[in-house]
């Protein structure tokens, strides 16, 4: 059984940048390190999210140029049909 091990990273702070998590680290009574970790924690959590929606958004590109598209006329005949009873299924993209 392998337990996760933290291991240290140095990162060198500004004295503003250092003055001002200690500051906010006494405000919300969280130590310097608790933030750092937090601030971390979420710029991976946004990056890895930016970079997944990136290549989604390439993927869908790449169907697009290839044909993989609807129409708007499509679309607009195929929502029109929503709410009324009588929905129809989604149209087949082109080639």
């Amino acid at each position: 059984m392998s337990a996760k091990q933290s291991i240290s990273k140095v990162v060198k702070l500004d004295p503003d940048i250092r003055d001002r998590l200690d500051r906010l680290g006494e405000a919300k009574n969280r130590s310097p390190h608790w933030l750092m970790k937090e601030a971390i924690t979420r710029y991976l959590e946004q990056e890895e999210f930016n970079e997944q929606l990136n290549k989604e958004t390439l993927a869908r590109w790449q169907e697009a140029e290839h044909g993989k598209v609807l129409s708007h006329q499509a679309v607009s005949e195929w929502l029109d049909t929503w709410g009324t009873g009588e929905e129809s299924d989604r149209p087949p993209c082109g080639k």
